[in-house]
């Protein structure tokens, strides 16, 4: 095993093992609903299980990780429900943001999407697949913080590492990236074009085709979990 060392033994710090584990639920390294073994990751950091379980229990705080007394500590995971409501708060969040930033007549946000735009795009041609998700995920936090408005980016902040972390169980695949991009790109032009509403709703009904994506996907494993047994 590859031992990652943080910080000196001596002098462990839960934030840093926290930002490590933060990110590998963001990338999929800890897959939803994945067992974690505090045991595991201490050796893998080089450092005592104290801070590692310290970083756990501030994760949980922030949804990311679920802690169940006799079984065990795991990622978090969503049910169908829970898709809907988190992708719910996201279209509301993210349109409201929207809005408020199309009413910047000065917004240089739309060439800043569209570089994220173009940087995906070159990402797809490459095949690489992973960073167009990344890149995905970076678009939408982008256009929550053109509104400029403190509480609605805290909020978003809330949920985007589980929106990143769903991401990852979507197909990585070349066409749904695509459609992605296609959809990313509409978005802007309707908003360099001041096309407000139109703006709007395509931002809306894309952010409803992923959950339409996700909650079918839940959907189709529970059937071969049944399926199985």
């Amino acid at each position: 095993m590859n031992v990652v060392r943080l910080r000196d033994p001596e002098t462990p710090s839960k934030a840093a093992i926290a930002g490590r584990l933060r990110d590998m639920i963001r990338s999929g390294a800890l897959p939803l609903g994945a067992r974690i073994s505090d045991k595991d990751l201490a050796a893998r950091f080089g450092v005592s299980r104290t801070p590692v379980r310290e970083a756990l229990v501030l994760l949980e705080s922030e949804g990311l990780v679920v802690i169940k007394p006799q079984s065990g500590t795991f990622v978090f995971d969503l049910s169908p429900d829970d898709i809907r409501q988190i992708c719910t708060a996201r279209t509301i969040i993210e349109t409201s943001a929207l809005k408020l930033a199309l009413e910047k007549a000065s917004s240089d946000a739309p060439a800043q999407l569209g570089l994220l735009i173009g940087r995906a795009s070159v990402a797809l041609d490459d095949g690489d697949f992973q960073r167009c998700d990344e890149l995905d995920g970076e678009f939408h936090e982008t256009i929550v913080g053109t509104s400029g408005i403190g509480y609605l980016i805290k909020a978003y902040a809330g949920i985007s590492d589980r929106l990143r972390a769903l991401r990852q169980r979507m197909p990585r695949d070349r066409e749904r990236l695509e459609r992605a991009i296609v959809h990313h790109r509409k978005i802007v032009d309707l908003w360099a074009a001041n096309r407000a509403d139109r703006a709007v709703a395509e931002l809306a009904a894309h952010v409803d085709n992923v959950e339409r994506l996700l909650t079918s996907l839940d959907r189709r494993d529970a059937g071969l979990v049944s399926a199985e047994n």
